[in-house]
């Protein structure tokens, strides 16, 4: 099956079009070609998103202040940071006394840390500053841990940023407390970030379960409670994709099974409690399930029928593709593209499993393949981070933003604020005044005309209106309407007000009028009810041009 997109000949293999061949996948896992602008981030964000909602640690980032900035607003927070704010002199002679000077003010001015993360940006790499040496000195001046996080941009995508983030997590934090029995229903969920209170969803129906929490990687990751990690009897990997690899490190290490898991949408978060329940031998586990997704579906109910049919596109972390799009699946909707910045070919494998036949399966699509998509495959609804809403709202095509910025999604109560957000910016008003670039307007014009030839009669005195659809340059002739009302007395008077009634409510799914002449009276009336009045003498297609090109156009008159 053909792609529905032009592609560059690098770029052929990276987009396919799910067939029923499962092994037909989307080329991934490759660096993006220099000079594409791609939706990709660096490594040092990919660390930043990582490690960025650590409470008791001081983050400090040896660089320029832009890349302080750009990695202060991970998750749409803006986390407390430090900087070197690296300049031109620095970069010369180097800049490891600055950073020793860095690091002892930022403990000083926080004598409640428990530790120090030191980011390497990309002119600390270029310049081979040697970081880790600089952190040994500190850590023993402040009997502190001063860990470097080797994370230059340049030495990868926001994956690999992820990866390094785990590593030192891996290395410095995990498991360093007391070597103590495990606690029998203690679990840490690793992988998620507590977007917008997911973790608490998460968390409560856990409790439900009589399981304790002990650790979240990251969202909710103290060094104290990272120390205990071990103690955990099961891991719950929520993203595989930030998670995974701490996951097989804590199995080989510490020898704690983990389940893989999701808990967006119904089903997926009921299959996420039967495993878990099953592991832990919880025999009341159905009779959390079945009421609550019965309570769910009955919530959202109300917004299903503004979802349903619709397309939806899926562009963001690559481990969470399969569980929306089966989640948006269950509210009726057409997953009609799935993509990821970084996805590997497990979650490619994942996804494909659940999306229907001739959806697209797309890896580190750059703007001109979404733009382009957009316009051909126009779905009512795209999905995904936040340097792609712009490009997005352009189109004239409604937006979500995941991970989400007004309320969570995960668990029972997550899936009905899915349904609430997806509706509710489906239905926005404001898309009715938007046109999608590629898309020509359809108008409906009424002709007061006898003869079909020209613009003959009043408003108030025709005998028959010629309805016209006009789309771009093309008018068709739709039908003849006659009404069955006649008056040529004034609408301030009964009979005038019944008879002007009746002509706007047979014209009622016009936008426009052309006519001889139109009283005050009668263009207030139109005005009220939508309908725009046009004044016009002469050839009947020639007034049709005049009329369309200020409708479509949205002039006024």
């Amino acid at each position: 099956m053909s792609v529905p997109i032009e592609v560059l000949p690098y770029r052929r293999g990276h987009l396919v079009v799910k067939e029923a061949d499962p092994s037909v996948l989307p080329v991934c896992s490759r660096p993006t070609v220099p000079g594409v602008i791609s939706e990709r981030a660096c490594a040092f964000y990919g660390a930043r998103w990582m490690l960025a909602s650590i409470p008791d640690v001081i983050h400090l980032i040896h660089g320029p202040a832009g890349c302080a900035y750009y990695g202060r607003t991970v998750r749409r927070k803006s986390y407390r940071i430090f900087s070197t704010q690296l300049v031109e002199r620095d970069i010369i002679f180097g800049a490891g006394d600055k950073l020793y000077d860095s690091i002892v003010e930022a403990v000083t001015r926080n004598p409640n840390a428990r530790a120090v993360l030191v980011y390497a940006t990309c002119v600390a790499g270029v310049i081979g500053e040697d970081i880790p040496a600089v952190c040994k000195r500190a850590t023993k001046d402040t009997g502190l841990p001063v860990v470097p996080v080797d994370c230059p941009g340049f030495c990868g995508s926001q994956a690999e940023g992820h990866d390094i983030a785990a590593g030192v997590l891996f290395k410095h934090f995990i498991g360093i407390g007391k070597a103590e029995q495990p606690i029998d229903n203690g679990v840490n969920i690793v992988g998620e970030f507590d977007v917008q209170g997911d973790l608490d969803e998460i968390e409560g129906l856990l409790k439900q379960l009589g399981l304790k929490v002990i650790c979240a990687f990251s969202g909710r990751a103290s060094v104290a409670a990272m120390a205990n990690a071990h103690r955990a009897r099961l891991n719950i990997v929520h993203c595989r994709r930030t998670g995974q690899a701490l996951a097989e490190g804590m199995q080989k290490r510490f020898g704690i099974p983990y389940l893989k898991v999701s808990f967006f949408g119904l089903e997926e978060t009921a299959s996420a409690l039967r495993s878990i329940g099953q592991f832990f031998g919880v025999a009341g586990a159905e009779d959390i399930i079945e009421p609550s997704i019965q309570e769910a579906r009955k919530a959202a109910a109300p917004f299903l029928s503004s979802l349903a049919g619709k397309r939806v596109a899926l562009f963001f972390g690559a481990s969470r593709m399969g569980s929306m799009a089966k989640a948006f699946k269950e509210l009726g909707m057409e997953v009609v593209m799935a993509g990821s910045q970084f996805g590997c070919r497990e979650d490619y494998q994942e996804a494909g499993a659940k999306v229907p036949d001739g959806a697209v399966l797309i890896d580190d699509a750059h703007e001109k393949e979404l733009e382009e998509f957009l316009v051909k495959r126009q779905p009512h609804l795209l999905v995904g981070g936040t340097k792609e809403k712009y490009l997005s709202h352009k189109l004239g095509v409604p937006f979500l933003v995941f991970p989400q910025e007004m309320s969570p999604f995960a668990g029972f109560r997550g899936f009905v604020n899915l349904a609430r957000e997806a509706a509710g910016l489906i239905s926005a008003p404001v898309w009715r005044l938007a046109r999608r670039r590629g898309e020509v307007d359809k108008v409906k014009v009424a002709v007061a005309s006898r003869n079909g030839l020209t613009v003959d009669q009043h408003f108030g005195r025709a005998e028959q209106f010629m309805i016209f659809e006009i789309c771009g340059e093309n008018i068709n002739l739709l039908e003849i309407r006659r009404p069955s009302l006649v008056s040529e007395n004034s609408c301030s008077q009964p009979k005038g007000k019944d008879g002007l009634q009746h002509r706007l409510d047979l014209l009622s799914d016009c936008q426009g009028v052309i006519c001889v002449r139109a009283g005050r009276c009668v263009r207030e009336r139109a005005e009220e009810a939508g309908l725009m009045v046009f004044e016009s003498e002469g050839p009947l297609f020639q007034a049709l041009e005049q009329c369309s090109l200020v409708l479509q156009s949205g002039e006024e008159r």
